[in-house]
C-alpha cells in the first residue's frame, strides 16, 4: 500500500524585531452633513482604520506563540481590547451629540402635530357619532310604528308584544326598510301562534280542570316549560288520585294529606282550605333558571303559598 504523504503545514512566526506598530488608531467621526437628495451624510476614518487595524489582523492571527513572543502577543490583544473599548465609547458619544438631539427635537415637533390631528380626530368623531345616534334615534321611532302595526295585525297581548325585538342589523346603513318590516312581522307571527298556543292550553286545561273541582292556575303555570298534552296528562293522573282519596274519606277510612300522600293535588285540597289572614306584600323579581329547574321553582311558590304570576319572559 501507497503511504499518504504528509500534508505540510505553514507556520507563522512574529519576527524578532518588533516593527508592528498601531500608530494613530482612533475612530475619527466628523459632523454629519446633507446631500443634495436630503440623504444624512457620516464620515470618518473608517476605511483608513480598517484597512490598518486589517493589517495586524492579517499578519498576527496565525501566529505560533512561543516563550519569546507571548508576552508581546498579551500586549497586542490589549491593544484591540482598548481600540474595541474607544470605539464603542466614539460611536456612543457621535449618537449623544448628534443624533438623539436631532431625534428628541423630531419627536417633540412630530408629537405637537400629532395633538392637534388627535383633536380635529376626535371632535369629527364626535360629530359622526351624535349625527349616527340621530339617525338611530329616527330609526328607532319609524321601527316602533312598524311593530306597533304588527302587534295590531297579529292582535298580540302586551306580554308577547313586549317580545319583539329591534335587532342591530335593522340598524345598518345598507340595511333594507323592506327587509326590516318582514323581519318583525316574522317576530310578531311566530309570538301569535305561541300565544294562540298557549290559550289554547289554558282552555284545555280548565276544561279539564272544571269537572274535578281543580285549581287551574298552578297547572297553567307550568306552560311555561311544559306542553299542554303533557300537564292535561298530569291534570288526569291528579284527578284520579283526588277521586280515590274522595272514595276513601267517603268510606270512613282516614286520609293523610302532607308528605305521605302519593300526589300534589292532596297539596292543594289542604292549601284550598286554608284562610290567610296576613297582610300580603308584592315584589317584581326576575329569576333566572333552566328548563329543568322550572317546575321546581314553580313547586317552591306553590308549597310556600307564595302568589305568583309570569309577566315577562326571556328578557
Amino acid at each position: 500500500m501507497a503511504k499518504t504523504k504528509k500534508a505540510e503545514t505553514t507556520e507563522v512566526v512574529v519576527a524578532e524585531v518588533k516593527d508592528v506598530d498601531f500608530g494613530d488608531l482612533e475612530l475619527k467621526i466628523a459632523k454629519p452633513s446633507m446631500n443634495t437628495d436630503k440623504t444624512i451624510v457620516v464620515s470618518g476614518n473608517f476605511s483608513e482604520l480598517g484597512a490598518k487595524i486589517q493589517a495586524v489582523v492579517d499578519r498576527y492571527k496565525g501566529t505560533k506563540l512561543t516563550d519569546e513572543n507571548v508576552d508581546y502577543v498579551k500586549t497586542l490583544k490589549a491593544q484591540f481590547v482598548s481600540l474595541r473599548t474607544g470605539i464603542e465609547r466614539e460611536k456612543k458619544e457621535y449618537k449623544k451629540v448628534y443624533l438623539d438631539p436631532a431625534e428628541n427635537l423630531l419627536k417633540a415637533m412630530c408629537d405637537e402635530l400629532l395633538k392637534i390631528v388627535d383633536e380635529g380626530e376626535s371632535a369629527l368623531g364626535a360629530q359622526l357619532d351624535e349625527y349616527d345616534q340621530r339617525r338611530k334615534d329616527e330609526l328607532t321611532v319609524v321601527l316602533k310604528e312598524y311593530v306597533a302595526d304588527a302587534v295590531e295585525k297579529f292582535e298580540l297581548r302586551p306580554e308577547y308584544a313586549d317580545q319583539i325585538q329591534l335587532k342591530k342589523n335593522y340598524y345598518n346603513k345598507t340595511a333594507k326598510e323592506e327587509d326590516s318590516i318582514d323581519d318583525i312581522n316574522a317576530q310578531a307571527e311566530e309570538l301569535s301562534r305561541k300565544q294562540k298556543e298557549y290559550d289554547t292550553g289554558v282552555e284545555l286545561i280548565k276544561a279539564e280542570c272544571e269537572d274535578a273541582g281543580l285549581l287551574p292556575d298552578t297547572y297553567i303555570r307550568e306552560l311555561t316549560y311544559k306542553c299542554a298534552t303533557e300537564i292535561v296528562m298530569e291534570i288526569k293522573k291528579d284527578k284520579k288520585s283526588k277521586a280515590e282519596l274522595e272514595k276513601k274519606a267517603e268510606e270512613g277510612e282516614k286520609v293523610v294529606i302532607g308528605a305521605d300522600a302519593d300526589s300534589e293535588i292532596a297539596k292543594q285540597m289542604a292549601k284550598a282550605t286554608e284562610l290567610d289572614k296576613v297582610a300580603k306584600k308584592t315584589k317584581v323579581i326576575r329569576i333566572t333558571y333552566t328548563p329543568s329547574q322550572a317546575k321546581a321553582l314553580t313547586e317552591f311558590f306553590d308549597n310556600s303559598g307564595i302568589q305568583y304570576e309570569f309577566i315577562k319572559t326571556g328578557f
